[in-house]
């Protein structure tokens, strides 16, 4: 409580100075330069070619991505910008201030294609550019003419990417623009949209009122975090990052980490742990509502497109997992870093137990490894071909919807044959996988579907049976 309450102390401290004029924004590493429409209909859910997903994109597409950039207007200075764009939006918004529900709801019709995230990605050949430089090289001379949202330029709307979002996504500044990327179109259908602060926040100062991330998760229907992998190693039985050791990973010695791994890893960054509340959040209003999760790195893709594609990497789940506490979530700022916090230790439940969703989901991102459509197809995408799959198919979806907690999908999946007490890919049932992730719902709804595989009730004591009825 103490801790609490000096948590609390420290933030409205800050806030005070936040108010003064140094709102926060998405954290950009010291060596970048500082910065973090029309409703168009929502997509058909309709499959996507895994052969073409990788290169589909339509004309209009590939012409407007590399002419969107526009010199600056010369004789204004950016102090002067910056009240320009706070009068827009308090025009537009009826605040220019963070947190504005109406702002929040505007944003969140700045979702984009993922088809064209990788038309994007492609056309600027920046798979391998950190996050931040996508925005310091790309984003900010694109939009210096008028200072705008990159989803709102001219050109961007023309394409018909732009509407509502259905997915919301989290990552690390940090981190590799084409791990995002990659990590959103792993087995998708490309017409989904998502939420990238990227392209639907102004990169510019004066753009307080876009600071509401978080408020844009409960307009979407799912939420998506990526954390870039980095090599680990095993000692007696625990899977450790850098230098650290066994012990030092259980005592979550976070510190430990060189900052240019935590910088990469999204669950330790007090931006994206604000997001995830609000996730969880949703989660709870809306069982419906999937939580995804990707851990892995992106890497030249297998087939015959000289792509990339996200590989996901298990070793680094279960390291993140012995690591994981979200009280010691950092920012550049930090400022944001107490200000959310105390937020969090605000919120209902406690650290502890957001650690253990942080978790859970950790390792549903393990169970769906081998199986990404299951995610794709929890945010919505008709991409399970329920009718055609082999029954071992459709018991190891099984499984790995169990694990990750899509009680809905794990549902079709049993109405299609699935066996949730089967030995899958990976040597545990749908049932074990259930257990293993604390998903009590999805546990139940297989146990219902297997009684007869359950242990026969013992006797009562004292009861008749030949051996006078006592239990083993």
């Amino acid at each position: 409580r103490g801790g609490v309450r000096a948590l609390r102390t420290r933030a409205a401290v800050l806030a005070r100075r936040l108010r003064m004029g140094n709102c926060g924004s998405r954290e950009v590493p010291a060596v970048a330069v500082p910065e973090r429409t029309a409703l168009a209909p929502s997509r058909p859910k309709t499959s996507a070619n895994a052969s073409t997903r990788a290169r589909s994109s339509s004309s209009s597409s590939r012409a407007s991505v590399g002419k969107v950039a526009a010199a600056g207007e010369p004789g204004r200075s950016e102090e002067e910008w910056r009240e320009v764009i706070r009068a827009e939006d308090l025009a537009a918004f009826g605040s220019n201030e963070p947190g504005s529900a109406a702002a929040a709801a505007h944003s969140a019709q700045l979702g984009v294609t993922i088809e064209y995230l990788l038309e994007f990605t492609r056309e600027h050949n920046c798979w391998h550019f950190p996050t931040w430089k996508v925005v310091t090289d790309i984003i900010k001379p694109a939009t210096r003419a008028r200072r705008q949202r990159f989803a709102e330029l001219d050109a961007v709307q023309a394409t018909g990417a732009v509407g509502r979002a259905d997915t919301f996504a989290s990552h690390c500044w940090g981190a590799l623009w084409g791990l995002l990327v990659a990590s959103l179109a792993d087995q998708a259908d490309v017409r989904r949209r998502v939420w990238v602060d990227v392209f639907a926040v102004r990169q510019w100062a004066g753009n307080e009122a876009d600071h509401a991330y978080d408020a844009v998760v409960p307009h979407c229907t799912s939420f998506a975090i990526c954390c870039q992998a980095s090599p680990t190693k095993q000692i007696q039985g625990v899977n450790c990052l850098a230098s650290l050791s066994n012990s030092e990973m259980l005592a979550r010695r976070i510190d430990l980490v060189p900052e240019r791994i935590r910088t990469q890893i999204a669950f330790l960054r007090a931006w994206s742990l604000l997001e995830i509340m609000r996730a969880v959040e949703a989660e709870a209003r809306d069982k419906r509502f999937a939580v995804v999760m990707k851990v892995g790195n992106v890497a030249a893709s297998k087939d015959s497109s000289g792509g990339y594609a996200f590989q996901s990497n298990s070793d680094m789940t279960k390291a993140l997992q012995n690591l994981i506490d979200v009280r010691q979530a950092e920012a550049r700022d930090p400022a944001d870093a107490v200000r959310i916090l105390a937020a969090a230790a605000d919120s209902d439940g406690s650290f502890e137990l957001l650690n253990d969703r942080v978790r859970s989901c950790i390792t549903g991102a393990r169970a769906c490894s081998s199986f990404p459509e299951i995610q794709a197809a929890a945010c919505g995408d008709e991409v399970l071909d329920l009718t055609g799959s082999s029954q071992k198919k459709v018991n190891d979806w099984l499984k790995a919807a169990s694990g990750a907690g899509y009680p809905w999908i794990a549902q079709k999946l049993l109405e299609h044959g699935g066996q949730p007490n089967t030995i899958c890919t990976g040597n545990v049932t749908p049932l074990m996988s259930a257990v293993m992730s604390g998903n009590l719902e999805v546990a139940e709804m297989l146990l219902a579907k297997c009684p007869d595989r359950l242990p026969p009730p013992h006797p009562p004591r004292g009861g008749g049976g030949a051996g006078g009825g006592a239990p083993p």
